[in-house]
Formats: C-alpha cells, structure tokens, sequence
C-alpha cells in the first residue's frame, strides 16, 4: 500500500515538475533572446533615440568594464543599461564587476569606488564615474572620437586650481575590510577639481599654462579657461590673450567683483562694460541669501537648454559700453537675474542684470559661413558658482561643462534628460468631479442597499 501511494505520489509530482521546468527554461530563453518590455511611461528602461544614433556609427570595438555593487539597484540598472548598449552594436563589450569582490581588479584599473567605468577602443582610454545614459553616451563618443581636444588653464594669479586636491574618506568602521563601496570623495572646497572630473569624463586632456611664459604658450589649446584671478594679469599676459582670440581662439573668463582681472583690454576689443559690484536680487536668490541670484528662466541657447535652476553666489554683472559693442561683435545674453535685481549700494536702479553672456567677433573678410574665423569670448560674473564647493549643486555643473563644450565646439556631445517614474492621472473638470461624487458616493451605495432590501424581502 505504502508503495502504490508513493507511485501515486510521484505520478502527481512528475508532471508538475516537468511543467515548472518548462516555464522555467521558456523564462531563461525569453529574457536572453527577446529582451525586455519596458511599461514605464517615461520610458525609464530603454535607451533614447539620440543614444541609438550614436550606436549605429560606432565602427570599432569598444569595451566597457562597469565597476558596481550588487546590492545597489541603481548600478544592477545601470548594468542592463548597458547590455542594451551591446545589444543595439555588437562592437560593444560589456563586462561588470564588483570591486569589494574584485578589488585586485579594480585597482588593476585604477577604480576607487563603484560606480565607475573603465571604456577602451583602440589605444584610447576613459573612466567615467556615473552611471547615466549621458555619461555612458558621451563616454562612448569620446572614445571613438578620432580628435583629442586640449583645455589650458591659466594660473599664477590665484585662480581655482583644477588640480586641488581630493581625498577618500570612509565614515563606516568595516574592520579593516578594503570595501571600495562605502567610501566617498571629499574635494578641497574652492578648487575646480570636480569640474576637471567632468571634463575629463568627456574625453578633454586639462593643461595648465602660464601666460608669462612665451608667446606659443597658448599653441594647442583648444579652449582658455581664466577662472576667477584674484591678481590682475599684467599687459603682456593680456596681450597674449588677444593675439590668441585674435586667431579664433575661444577664452572662458570667470570674474570676480571684489578681485582685479586685468582682462579690461579684453573687454574694451569686443564693446562690453565691466560691473564690479555685487548683484543683489531681491525677487529670486539661493535659500536666504540675496546677494546670491538663482536663475531658472533663460534666454534661449544651446548652451542653457534643458539646464535645471543655477544659481552665483557674490555675481557681477556685465552691459554693453557707453560706446556700444565693437563692429563685428555679437552678444548673446545666457543668464539673466530678475527684474527686482540692483547693483550693492545702488538700490533705487532696479532691473534686470546680464550675469554671463557669450561674445562672438568676426575676423577678417570672409563670412564665416564659407570659412572665415571667429573668436568666442564667454563671460562669467562669477567664478565661485563651478567650484567644488557648488558644482554638484542643482544646475550649476552642467551649465559650466555645458559651457566648455558649447566653446570647443562640440556638438556631438549630447545632453539626455533624466527619466523618472511618472505617475499616471487623469484630469477632471469641476462638473465631472461632481459626477463622479454623485455616481461612486450616492447612487452605487443607493443600489447596494436597495439591492439587499429586495434579497431580504425576498426571502422573508
């Protein structure tokens, strides 16, 4: 008997193993070959049409190693991000690894933390730490990219240092265990470094130069970053300068009011007026602080497009000069502070400030449409607002790279947008949500109980 229940048992069991083993085997081959459906409204999941562009013209292998943690579920979706990647370009190899399991691996390449992503094609090289479509997009894009772009820093006059120091600091005690995961980097406060990790993210190579060095100092540099001197450049420092927009060079200037620049030559040549004093923005700043404008309204431009809100901590401010802008010259405005805005000490003139602007300057005869040159010239009443200190802050990272990009000229480069879970919902007049009161709060709870007096009566 014993042994006839057991059979009976297992003549059950069989078929219902056979068929789990099935669905099982179904589910394994439907995930690896027919991928996956993304539900999401805002199409969280899926890799963007821009992204499928770049894909399709990337004709040499790539390789990505993505240094994640297993536990973390926005690096595990970073991850099947990735496997789209490779997916949509065969070219593309992904490969992952957690660096607190592999950390011989990780210091292999130089990988302080998860989250990061060693990418190589060819004798090109690039770590990114991020884990976006954009960065990995961008990455790819500078990796294949047969054209390495210099930026030249100056120094010597006290600006921000693009090299300023960083550290690793672990606020966890794991009993001398090397976890890669839990550490954080720590910035000096008014240094650029983390702007530098930005731009190097993008595949730039960062030079500093001096300006009293020679006059080819500047040979090679794709873009000139003044950022915030705390002394005046001397004439011929200045004088280089111009020789070099002169050329069709592109020079980003960051000012600050209480400092000497030196940059006035520079100014007077394109037409454009220089206002030391603080910008106080009584209608729209940071937190509780006037004299630090916040901006979210821009006027239209590459460079400000989709940008979240910035805002510039002690800001000058810049006007055409009393003579006009210099022939050839064109400004385009890019952040503006309210209309409720004055100059610190002069209260009763209220209006609207240009905070950064970009100058362009025709040289020579020919259009620039059939080959003439052009220099670019961005101003920016504010050094402070990029630092380390406020570059991961709202918008103000993505406006200062946005800028460098905008003035080497790399169009390319694009700028994905964030996707993010959307609640659906449905948007009812006044007369419909009256409706739905009456219909949902009145009448199905009339029939329920009118229904259930008709059952008693019924059966009474």
């Amino acid at each position: 008997m014993r042994g006839r229940s057991g059979w009976k048992g297992l003549r059950v069991l069989l078929p219902v193993a056979a068929i789990a083993s099935v669905l099982l085997a179904v589910n394994l081959w439907s995930y690896r070959h027919l991928g996956r459906i993304d539900l999401t409204r805002a199409g969280v999941y899926t890799i963007s049409d821009d992204t499928r562009r770049v894909l399709a013209g990337i004709d040499a292998p790539v390789h990505v190693t993505w240094f994640y943690d297993l536990r973390n579920k926005s690096m595990v979706d970073a991850l099947a991000l990735l496997d789209q990647y490779a997916q949509a370009n065969p070219l593309i190899q992904v490969r992952a690894i957690d660096p607190s399991v592999h950390p011989a691996e990780a210091r292999r390449h130089d990988i302080q933390f998860a989250g990061s992503a060693v990418v190589t094609s060819g004798q090109r090289r690039l770590t990114i730490h991020g884990g976006t479509e954009t960065d990995f997009t961008n990455a790819l894009i500078r990796v294949t990219s047969r054209i390495v772009q210099t930026l030249c820093f100056t120094h010597g006059h006290g600006e921000a240092n693009p090299f300023s120091l960083k550290d690793l600091d672990d606020p966890e005690d794991h009993d001398k265990d090397d976890n890669l995961v839990a550490r954080v980097e720590v910035h000096e406060r008014h240094g650029l470094g983390m702007a530098r990790d930005a731009l190097e993210t993008l595949g730039y190579r960062i030079r500093p130069v001096l300006l009293v060095k020679d006059a080819e100092t500047l040979e090679g540099c794709d873009v000139v970053i003044v950022a915030g001197p705390r002394r005046a450049l001397d004439g011929a420092e200045t004088h280089r300068l111009l020789a070099y927009l002169d050329r069709g060079g592109s020079v980003f200037a960051l000012l600050e009011p209480q400092w000497p620049h030196g940059l006035q030559p520079v100014l007077d040549r394109h037409g454009i007026a220089w206002h030391a004093r603080e910008v106080i923005d009584e209608g729209h700043h940071y937190r509780s602080d006037p004299s630090s404008p916040a901006v979210s309204d821009y006027p239209r431009h590459r460079i400000t497009r989709g940008l979240p809100l910035t805002f510039f901590p002690g800001v000058g401010s810049f006007t055409p000069a009393p003579d006009g802008l210099a022939d050839g010259v064109t400004v385009t405005p890019l952040v503006l502070s309210s209309d409720r805005s004055h100059l610190r000490g002069q209260p009763d003139d209220v209006g609207t400030r240009t905070l950064m602007l970009l100058a362009t300057r025709h040289i020579g005869d020919v259009p620039v449409p059939e080959g003439g040159r052009q220099s670019r010239l961005l101003l920016a009443g504010d050094a402070d607002f990029a630092n380390n200190s406020q570059f991961a802050l709202v918008g103000n990272g993505m406006l200062f790279v946005n800028a460098i990009n905008a003035l080497a000229q790399q169009d390319a480069l694009i700028d994905i947008r964030p996707r993010h879970y959307e609640t659906r919902s449905v948007q009812l007049t006044n007369r419909q949500m009256r409706t739905v009161f009456i219909v949902s709060s009145v009448l199905l709870p009339a029939l329920a109980l009118a229904f259930g007096a008709w059952t008693w009566w019924r059966r009474r």
